[in-house]
């Protein structure tokens, strides 16, 4: 970002330069190019796994539900830091560069976020802790390196150490009941477009004076509903997601017992002989 400010900021080449280093990064990640001794690992804890059209909108909407909870949450939290205007300045002033140059930099940065960060904190490092300690733990450690992993911010507490917690939550459900990071990508990349420029003043002003100073004010209320109703509008549609991709599960076993079943005569004498012996 900072070189693409530095040289031609008039020119956002920052998007594609970022578009062919994800895809490269993307590609190694999942198991391509040397070593190959690593590429099956790299394959399996990367979980880029592909979704039917069905669990893609369920995951998508209980997704999507839980991340406007947990967005509302992380707006309470703030409430409880006292965390000065000036730490959500940017060290570049946005406002004498071109739109277009402005809008690759949000895309750029929220799109990269959400790949690396989803690979690395809900699959290659939830992934071995979940196989040898069970998801619930692999959640919880996923949660704990995602907020150490933010504490280069200046505007991060212990005080927003729940949201991380929750948000690693919400990603990791999803990865659990699919299979995939894919969505939590999706969803993660969509909520830094949105958020980013919120949190850094570039749309609107966006401040969060602590609680003990204001009372519970009518922006307190309205975060708290908001986390509330959304929170449990997520839970039947997770519960729906559970049952849309355990349906895709037992159809897929279905389908592999029926091509057993429908396997040649010849095939099956064959098999008939191996297992007999001479």
């Amino acid at each position: 970002m900072l070189a693409n400010l530095k040289f031609l900021p008039g020119v956002p080449w920052l998007l594609p330069a970022t578009a062919l280093w994800l895809w490269l990064f993307w590609h190694w990640m999942n198991g391509a190019w040397w070593p190959r001794s690593t590429a099956t690992s790299r394959r399996r804890d990367l979980r880029a796994c592909p979704l039917s059209g069905s669990v893609w909108r369920w995951s998508l909407l209980a997704g999507g539900l839980g991340l406007v909870s947990v967005m509302a949450f992380g707006l309470l939290l703030a409430r409880f830091a006292d965390v000065p205007r000036d730490t959500y300045k940017l060290p570049v002033e946005f406002s004498t560069l071109p739109p277009w140059t402005v809008i690759s930099i949000l895309l750029a940065v929220s799109v990269s976020a959400g790949v690396v960060e989803e690979a690395a904190f809900r699959g290659y490092l939830i992934s071995p802790i979940a196989r040898r300690h069970g998801w619930p733990v692999a959640i919880l450690v996923s949660g704990l390196m995602f907020y150490v992993a933010h504490l280069n911010h200046a505007y991060l507490t212990l005080a927003h150490l729940p949201f991380f917690l929750a948000i690693s939550a919400l990603n990791g459900l999803l990865v659990y009941l699919t299979g995939s990071i894919l969505p939590a990508i999706m969803l993660h990349a969509s909520a830094d477009l949105l958020f980013i420029p919120l949190k850094y003043g570039l749309v609107g002003n966006l401040h969060a004076e602590p609680i003990w100073r204001t009372g519970v004010d009518s922006a307190f209320l309205v975060c708290l509903a908001i986390t509330l109703i959304f929170g449990f509008a997520a839970v039947p549609a997770f519960r729906r997601l559970a049952r849309v991709v355990r349906g895709e599960d037992g159809n897929r076993s279905l389908f592999s017992l029926r091509r057993r079943r429908a396997s040649p005569p010849q095939q099956i004498n064959a098999v008939a002989r191996k297992s007999s012996g001479p």
